[in-house]
């Protein structure tokens, strides 16, 4: 699928989408390379990818000249711009990993909680979350995602029963 781009005012945070995406996809990567990639001006473009070097989350890069003329600034993601710590919770127990903005694991850990009930689970992943944001002095967590086993109260969805955890109907 393409990543195109839209002129229309509400598109601004989906134009700022695309191009981050198609840095992260194709970096390094010139603006003039996302402008025909996804349909904006270079321009427009370069204000998006003005935006996103502010405020870190990517980076510019320029190659020393091989020939005539300077060559175009490149741009890639920039792995330390923004973390995200990502929580899988088992019937056995807890994993946490902080990610990068490249989506490489930096540190990992996991808690053995077997049928914890939401409370205690909520408890040891808000420990979880500060130890791994920890190691990362400075860094910004720019969101938590969770993922558990499934369908809750729905039987008939599983072909080997319940899959529901103890503890967990209604929890939202």
């Amino acid at each position: 699928m393409a990543l195109r781009g839209t002129n229309q005012e509400f598109g601004r945070p989906y134009n700022r989408r695309i191009v981050l995406e198609s840095i992260r996809l194709h970096g390094p990567i010139a603006r003039g390379e996302i402008a025909r990639r996804v349909g904006l001006t270079v321009q427009t473009v370069s204000t998006i990818v003005r935006e996103l070097e502010d405020q870190d989350y990517i980076l510019s890069l320029r190659e020393e000249p091989k020939g005539r003329g300077l060559p175009p600034a490149t741009l890639r993601i920039n792995p330390d711009g923004g973390y995200a710590v990502g929580i899988h919770i088992t019937p056995l127990g807890i994993s946490a990993a902080l990610i990068n903005l490249s989506g490489d694991v930096i540190e990992s850990i996991y808690r053995e909680a077997p049928n914890a009930a939401p409370d205690h689970a909520f408890e040891l992943i808000g420990a979880m979350v500060v130890e791994l944001t920890r190691l990362r002095a400075g860094g910004r967590v720019l969101g938590v995602g969770m993922a558990l086993p499934g369908p809750f109260d729905v039987e008939s969805m599983s072909f080997v029963g319940p899959t529901t955890m103890t503890g967990w109907k209604d929890v939202a």
